[in-house]
């Protein structure tokens, strides 16, 4: 009787499995769960080499479950920002990219064991930043 029941799952698992969806055409489950969705903040920031780390009393990154980002900031002295747009995230590269302004400018970031690197050139300065989740 034994027998009969594992044969039983068997067989059903085996169906399952070929009347199962394409693999290829479904969702990966990092896509489903989006993992990388939360607040990001910022660990270390400098540009043409100047640490700013100490310059900001709060410097975000957060990365909503809808695809959207907001980067928030409030410096020493109190002035508050921020910026938005969208973002997605190619977990096969390693990459983020955020899209931003009207012209939907995109820029694209490692994105490695949870932290995101960014290097931008601002007019010949290189901005460097270093997001990580909150410890």
């Amino acid at each position: 009787m034994k027998r009969f029941f594992s044969l039983l799952l068997c067989l059903t698992v085996c169906a399952l499995l070929f009347t199962a969806c394409d693999a290829e055409r479904m969702s990966s489950l990092k896509d489903v769960t989006r993992p990388y969705a939360g607040v990001f903040e910022c660990e270390k920031i400098s540009l043409g080499g100047e640490d700013l780390t100490e310059k900001f009393e709060r410097l975000t990154l957060t990365l909503k479950e809808n695809g959207e980002y907001a980067l928030s900031y409030r410096t020493v002295e109190g002035n508050e920002g921020g910026y938005g747009g969208g973002y997605t995230v190619d977990a096969e590269k390693h990459t983020i990219t955020l899209t931003a302004g009207k012209e939907k400018r995109a820029f694209t970031f490692p994105y490695e064991k949870g932290r995101i690197l960014i290097d931008q050139n601002l007019g010949g300065t290189l901005l460097h930043a270093e997001f990580c989740p909150p410890s």
